[in-house]
């Protein structure tokens, strides 16, 4: 017994190592930081959108009274079910919580306030999906998600003004690189890991629910035109490519492929460049193409997680 003993030993201690190196290895805040940026730009431009209807949809008499939301989005989980700050916001309180949030936000993408503002951040933006839940998407899903798991690193100790500050109070003539004066923590780990995770998880049910939408479009490669061929949605004058329905097939079958096979090869650490560089390109066209920018710029973003930043976990494959 003592060989058997001796090998689910080593095997019990190898899987606890490998868990611990992957989850709470010490990393810098780079790459979270570049992620705070990118989601505080989209946050940003999300609440913005409201200005133009913010009366016509919350004020008194808007389209989405309280009496609609409560009846129908906050019936049936009445105290953990969806809420929102707004809820119980006055009408007379509307505009300024407006103008506060977007304050908020800025901050946050400035990496002004740490940990707190990028709860604050987080609360505001799902506050008014939350509040609106008739006109929200893919895209406040995937935003809402980058937002909640970056409150856990401290996204706000690189490429924010308070690392700039800390850099230039540094009194060496010879100032050490940026990265150096961060203080690696096994929170900025957790949170990457987390987005990864989520991020892989998504892709594979995008890909998925392709397989199995009526009429079996994506599977004869229609897919990508009917995205296309919607009344004021693409970026890209695309009635050139009626007449080439074999590069619209291929276009829509790899689109299927790497939504599939991304979620295994992405933790393969050579091919990872190679898959973000495809996932880069793949997003972008289908943004042009399909006109959903914003959804397609939330997936790069969380694609990003997987550019590691310095200490991070190097798993070997």
């Amino acid at each position: 017994m003592t060989p058997i003993t001796r090998y689910f030993r080593t095997l019990n201690a190898a899987v606890g190592n490998g868990w611990n190196r992957f989850w709470f290895t010490p990393s810098s805040a780079t790459t979270l930081a570049a992620l705070r940026i990118a989601a505080g730009l989209l946050a940003l431009y999300a609440v913005a959108t409201y200005a133009l209807d913010l009366e016509r949809w919350f004020g008194d008499g808007g389209m989405f009274p309280m009496s609609l939301i409560g009846n129908f989005y906050r019936v049936s989980f009445p105290y953990l079910g969806q809420r929102s700050l707004l809820d119980v916001l006055p009408p007379s309180l509307l505009w300024p919580a407006y103008w506060l949030s977007l304050s908020v936000l800025a901050l946050y993408t400035l990496g002004i306030g740490g940990r707190a503002i990028a709860i604050a951040a987080a609360a505001v933006t799902i506050s008014f999906f939350a509040r609106a839940p008739l006109v929200t998407g893919q895209f406040e899903v995937i935003l809402s998600m980058l937002l909640l798991y970056l409150c856990i690193g401290r996204c706000t100790d690189a490429l924010s003004l308070r690392s700039l500050f800390k850099r230039n109070a540094n009194p060496t003539t010879l100032k050490p690189p940026a990265s150096s004066l961060q203080p690696l923590s096994p929170g900025n780990t957790i949170s990457l890991r987390l987005i990864q995770i989520h991020i892989v998880l998504i892709h594979l049910m995008i890909g998925w629910a392709q397989l199995g939408v009526p009429d079996n479009v994506w599977w004869s490669g229609e897919g990508v035109w009917l995205a296309a061929a919607r009344p004021g949605m693409s970026y890209l004058d695309t009635s050139a490519l009626i007449n080439s329905p074999r590069l619209i097939a291929a276009w829509s079958h790899a689109m299927t492929l790497y939504l599939l096979t991304m979620p295994a090869l992405i933790w393969i650490r050579l091919a990872r460049p190679l898959v973000l560089a495809a996932g880069a390109v793949l997003w972008l066209a289908f943004a042009l193409a399909s006109g959903w920018l914003p959804f397609c710029l939330a997936m790069l973003t969380g694609l990003a997680a997987f550019i590691e930043p310095r200490g991070a976990s190097q798993m070997k494959k």
